[in-house]
């Protein structure tokens, strides 16, 4: 028998929740195709944890996030134009500059003037990291691409890690007392323990402040699960599977809780429907805009069903 040097790398099969640790799961009507290998949408009876079951290992992981998908990724959104990750020509002048974005008007306009020991994971070239130094805060990043940690070393001189959340060791206990984590979270193998880094990482009353997709809360793709099962079908996504969770404002508000954090702040909008992303045939296009244009005006008169979750959470220590 051979070495195993030419066999195929499989993909994790999930045998517990990382949420409630149940092993009872139902199969969702849709999958992934990812180097040959099916990746199956999957919930937990228990807790109602979405998640991809079997899942890709680390080494898929690496190649899934390899410098392509931060240089060269296709622009899977509606909602701008493409852009550069890494701006070629950023005038220096124009790095102390704020740029405005849900996190930053949100910090500033509840918490003014205080001055933060700050990490931001998913920190890219560090562009924000920038801007937050000249208000006098105390900046960190983490960064999973070498490429963008390499600029934001190099030419921002800024204390960038390259690494993943999930495995670094390079941060100490109560060495920050504000944490943001924007669109990451859902790419993580387990979401879970990566709470439990930050309530570790964190001060007493430190903030822990999540943006993530809740795409699997729209009443439409309810719907459209429940059409799928009723007629039998599946779906084949159209995209790579990046997102191996699916997390709702109920099982991110249960796993904030589960690992030492209370919620302050929970907004759940939800995109304007000529900002979604239009895949699949024809008759799903007009169906998930017949489905967008109710839920958009629904979620500006409740603030509930959106398809974005902005989550504020206290760590209590």
């Amino acid at each position: 028998m051979g070495s195993g040097a030419n066999q195929p790398i499989r993909v994790i099969a999930m045998r517990t929740c990382d949420l409630c640790g149940s092993s009872d799961f139902k199969k969702l009507p849709f999958y992934y195709e990812f180097e040959g290998q099916r990746l199956q949408g999957t919930r937990c009876r228990r807790c109602e944890l979405m998640f991809l079951n079997p899942q890709p290992t680390p080494a898929q992981l690496e190649r899934l996030y390899g410098k392509e998908y931060f240089t060269d990724r296709p622009n899977y959104d509606r909602t701008q134009q493409e852009v550069k990750f890494i701006e070629d020509g950023q005038k220096n002048e124009a790095l102390n500059q704020l740029r405005p974005d849900k996190f930053t008007d949100y910090v500033l306009a509840h918490y003014p003037g205080r001055q933060f020991r700050y990490l931001e994971v998913g920190c890219g070239p560090g562009y924000t990291l920038k801007s937050l130094q000249a208000l006098g805060w105390t900046t960190h990043g983490l960064e999973i691409s070498e490429h963008a940690a390499d600029f934001a070393r190099r030419e921002l001189h800024l204390p960038v890690v390259t690494g993943n959340i999930e495995t670094t060791e390079d941060f100490h206990a109560d060495q920050f007392d504000l944490a943001y984590m924007g669109d990451v979270l859902e790419h993580l193998r387990s979401p879970s323990a990566t709470l439990a880094k930050f309530h570790r990482i964190l001060g007493p009353g430190g903030l822990l402040v999540l943006a993530l997709p809740s795409v699997l809360n729209l009443p439409s793709v309810r719907l459209g699960f429940a059409a799928y099962g009723a007629l039998g079908k599946e779906r084949k996504m159209d995209i790579p599977p990046y997102h191996l969770f699916e997390f709702t404002p109920n099982t991110i508000r249960k796993m904030l809780e589960k690992n030492g954090f209370e919620i302050v702040d929970l907004l759940n909008p939800v995109k304007p429907p000529k900002h979604i992303r239009l895949g699949g045939s024809l008759v799903e296009k007009v169906s998930k805009l017949a489905g967008q244009y109710p839920t958009y005006y629904l979620n500006k008169l409740t603030g509930r069903f959106g398809d974005r979750m902005f989550v504020v959470a206290k760590n209590l220590k």
